[in-house]
């Protein structure tokens, strides 16, 4: 199996396809911390073979700049379908992270496994708001 994209957003779903909003922030701004961020979510896409068909045991980490989780691990099952056609098939998720609380600013990272194998790392940032721009004159 390989991955064809993983990305965090500010909202998705799969219905057949993926629709998703605001793809690929880097940085949630916070104007203080422990910060609670209402929700984001996960979304990937992997591509199999039809001899990889079956179900795979996906699991999904959040941890901070030092390594320790965040939340606990997410995991479940990720069914790969059979191809209906061709030798490919594809197996996409939206997985929503609801009221992550993030307590300090730094570096954050969202890690996708698939049978134990990592398939993704996504890093970002959790930061002040930036300061608003000084009047000249």
């Amino acid at each position: 199996m390989r991955l064809d994209y993983a990305f965090i957003c500010d909202y998705a779903e799969v219905t057949g396809k993926v629709n998703a909003m605001g793809i690929g922030f880097e940085v949630i701004y916070a104007p203080r911390v422990p910060a609670k961020h209402r929700f984001f979510y996960l979304v990937a896409q992997f591509r199999a073979s039809s001899v990889e068909a079956g179900e795979k045991k996906l699991t999904v980490n959040l941890i901070d700049e030092d390594g320790h989780d965040v939340i606990p691990a997410v995991q479940g099952p990720l069914p790969v379908p059979r191809p209906a056609e061709g030798i490919e098939t594809v197996a996409r998720i939206a997985l929503e992270f609801n009221g992550v609380e993030f307590p300090r600013y730094g570096s954050y990272s969202v890690h996708v496994l698939l049978d134990g194998a990592e398939m993704a790392r996504i890093p970002f940032k959790v930061s002040p708001p930036p300061s608003p721009p000084q009047p000249q004159g």
